[in-house]
C-alpha cells in the first residue's frame, strides 16, 4: 500500500473511531464523511505524532490507561466536522441540490452534529468535594477501602448484601449536613469506591458499590433490585411542558402515588452530544437526575442558563444533581492514580420534600439502601455492569 493510502486508511480509522456515531445521528450528510478524510489524511502523521508526545507526558510507560484529557487527535477531528458541514449546504448547492427549507436543514444539521463536550460539562460543573450525606447504615462506607498491609477487618459483618436492604425512615429522611445545603433531602445516592489488583502482596481488585434511595409506598421491589429508576438527563436543560406536555400534575400525581424510586440513574445511551466516558472531557461514571413526575408534580424547571444539574422554583434553586470523584482509595501502583472513588446523589429543598409528602398524602416515604462487594484479579474500574 502507498504512503497515500496508508494515511487515508488511518484517517478513515480515526472517523470511524470519533464520529460515526454523530455522523449516523445526523443521518450520514453526503460528502461530509469524505470531506473529513480527505481533510486529515495529509495531517495524519502530524496528528499521529502529537497524540503520542501527548500519551508519554500524561501517563507512565508502563499505563495504558487512557488520560483524563481532551487529546490532539479529538481537537482535529472536530475542527475538521464542524468546518466541512458549514460548508455542506453550500456544496449541495454547487452541485444542483435544491432544499425547500434551508435554515431549517442548517439548525437540524447543526444540533446532531454539536460539539460532544456539553453532557460532560454540565456534569463536571456539578462537581463537589465528596460529601459525607448518606444512610446511617452506611456510615462506615465513608472510610476508604483499607491498604493491603491493614489487617483491620473491611468491610464490617453484615454490611455488604447483594439484596438491598429495607429501612424504614420513622418518618425522617437523610438530611444533607453539608453547607450551601443543609437540611436538604437526599432523594437518591450512589457511590463506588474500587482498587487494583496487587501482586504483592496477592490482593484482588475490590469494587465497592453502595446505593440508597426513597421510594413512594406502593410497589413492591425486587430483591436486589437498586431503589433507583433510569431515565434521560432532558430534565435538566428543557422544561418539563416542552419535553411531554400532555403530562400534568394529576398525572405526575397519579404515577407517583403508584410507588416506585424517586430518583434516577443518568442513562445518556439516546442523547446527541453524549461523548464517550474514556476519552476526552468524558463522562463521569454516573450521575442522577429526578424521576420526571416529581418535576412535573413540583412544578421545576432548568436554572438558565442550563449549566449545572439544577432546577429551580421562585424561591431559587429546588432540586441539586451533585457528583464527585476522587483518590480517597490508593490503587497501589506507582502510576499517575485512577481516581478511586466517583459518587453522585440527588437533593431536594426540605420544603418540596414536605410538599411532595403532602401532596401524596404520604407519612413518610421508605429509604431501602444497600452495599455489594466485587472481587477479581481482572475487574475493570470504569465497567459500569454493577450499576
Amino acid at each position: 500500500m502507498t504512503r497515500d493510502g496508508e494515511s487515508r486508511e488511518h484517517a478513515e480509522g480515526l472517523v470511524r473511531s470519533f464520529l460515526d456515531e454523530r455522523l449516523g445521528l445526523a443521518n450520514e450528510p453526503p460528502g461530509l464523511r469524505q470531506a473529513v478524510v480527505e481533510a486529515l489524511k495529509d495531517r495524519v502523521e502530524e496528528v499521529r505524532k502529537r497524540g503520542s508526545g501527548q500519551l508519554s507526558q500524561l501517563r507512565s510507560a508502563s499505563s495504558t490507561r487512557m488520560p483524563d484529557a481532551y487529546l490532539h487527535d479529538e481537537v482535529v477531528l472536530e475542527d475538521e466536522l464542524q468546518r466541512g458541514a458549514a460548508g455542506l449546504r453550500t456544496a449541495q448547492a454547487l452541485e444542483g441540490g435544491r432544499m425547500r427549507d434551508p435554515v431549517r436543514f442548517e439548525q437540524v444539521l447543526a444540533r446532531r452534529l454539536a460539539p460532544s463536550a456539553q453532557w460532560a460539562m454540565r456534569e463536571e460543573a456539578s462537581r463537589v468535594p465528596r460529601p459525607p450525606t448518606r444512610p446511617e447504615g452506611l456510615w462506615w462506607s465513608l472510610s476508604p477501602i483499607p491498604w493491603v498491609e491493614d489487617d483491620s477487618k473491611w468491610p464490617p459483618p453484615g454490611a455488604v448484601a447483594e439484596t438491598k436492604q429495607l429501612a424504614g425512615t420513622n418518618d425522617e429522611p437523610v438530611r444533607v449536613v453539608e453547607e450551601p445545603y443543609a437540611g436538604w433531602v437526599q432523594l437518591g445516592l450512589l457511590e463506588r469506591q474500587a482498587t487494583l489488583a496487587s501482586t504483592y502482596p496477592d490482593v484482588p481488585t475490590r469494587r465497592l458499590l453502595i446505593v440508597a434511595g426513597l421510594e413512594a409506598p406502593g410497589s413492591n421491589p425486587s430483591d436486589g433490585s437498586l431503589p433507583l429508576a433510569a431515565a434521560r438527563p432532558l430534565a435538566w436543560i428543557a422544561p418539563h411542558n416542552r419535553l411531554d406536555p400532555d403530562l400534568d400534575s394529576r398525572d405526575a400525581h397519579t404515577a407517583l402515588a403508584a410507588g416506585g424510586p424517586l430518583a434516577a440513574v443518568v442513562d445518556y445511551n439516546l442523547e446527541l452530544g453524549a461523548p464517550h466516558r474514556q476519552r476526552g472531557v468524558g463522562l463521569h461514571p454516573f450521575a442522577l437526575t429526578p424521576r420526571f413526575e416529581v418535576v412535573v408534580l413540583l412544578g421545576l424547571r432548568p436554572e438558565r442558563p442550563a449549566l449545572r444539574h439544577v432546577l429551580v422554583d421562585d424561591d431559587g434553586p429546588a432540586l441539586v444533581g451533585r457528583v464527585w470523584r476522587g483518590f480517597l482509595v490508593h490503587d497501589g501502583n506507582y502510576d499517575p492514580l485512577v481516581p478511586g472513588v466517583h459518587g453522585a446523589d440527588l437533593i431536594l429543598r426540605s420544603d418540596l420534600y414536605d410538599k411532595l409528602k403532602a401532596a401524596l398524602g404520604k407519612e413518610r416515604f421508605d429509604l431501602r439502601f444497600g452495599a455489594t462487594l466485587r472481587e477479581g484479579p481482572d475487574e475493570d474500574l470504569n465497567d459500569e455492569s454493577d450499576v
